[in-house]
């Protein structure tokens, strides 16, 4: 299993064969395009092993940064082109956080994960105190985020208005790909796509452009 993030400002890495791993996190000063292969490369060398043995991927898709899920998305669908029968699995970011935060706290109570989509706007999606979804990402306002009368969990790398602070993990990316896996949770790769719920900031100049 190769499991890839770069919803985050921080890329995460991470390879698994049989019970062994190998984690590797980018800052953000890093440059996710350039360094995302050789840093799988260096995983999968730590691990005697090799792309082609490879025969499950994972990938966070979404919400996050739209050059940073752009990136993941092309790499994953580069990876699988050709390769034969591979195994996809995809997450989104808020469900990653959820692993994270469940694992970490051990809440008694349903929260909500919220991402800063900036503008006064966020990311948000209900989840059971196990890390189940019993909701659906979507896009809210600040207003409509305090009508959510939830736990509200975000991001330590950015300024939400939240009640904790997670920082989710290569490991906890690994650890819940594998999960999934196991559960038979598989994604064609033909509708591998980004999870954007909002337009770009280009899309929408465009668009406010083209209604006037």
């Amino acid at each position: 299993m190769i499991a890839i993030s770069t919803a985050f400002k921080k890329a995460l890495i991470a390879v698994s064969i049989g019970d062994k791993k190998a984690l590797k996190e980018l800052s953000s000063n890093c440059k996710h395009a350039e360094n995302i292969l050789p840093a799988i490369d260096e995983l999968l060398m730590s691990l005697d092993g090799n792309l082609s043995e490879n025969d499950s991927y994972s990938l966070v898709i979404g919400p996050g940064s739209f050059t940073g899920l752009r990136i993941g998305i092309a790499l994953i669908k580069g990876f699988m082109a050709g390769s034969g029968e591979k195994k996809l699995i995809t997450i989104t970011t808020n469900e990653l956080m959820a692993y994270t935060y469940t694992k970490k706290f051990q809440p008694k109570e349903n929260f909500c994960s919220v991402i800063d989509a900036l503008s006064n706007l966020y990311y948000v999606c209900e989840f059971s105190n196990v890390g189940e979804k019993i909701g659906q990402e979507r896009l809210v306002d600040g207003n409509g985020l305090e009508k959510i009368k939830l736990l509200k969990i975000g991001l330590s790398e950015e300024n939400a208005p939240c009640d904790e602070f997670i920082e989710p993990t290569a490991e906890d990316l690994i650890e819940l790909s594998n999960i999934l896996l196991e559960d038979g949770k598989l994604t064609r790769p033909e509708n591998l796509v980004p999870l954007y719920i909002r337009k770009s900031q280009a899309e929408a100049s465009l668009d406010n452009k083209n209604q006037k």
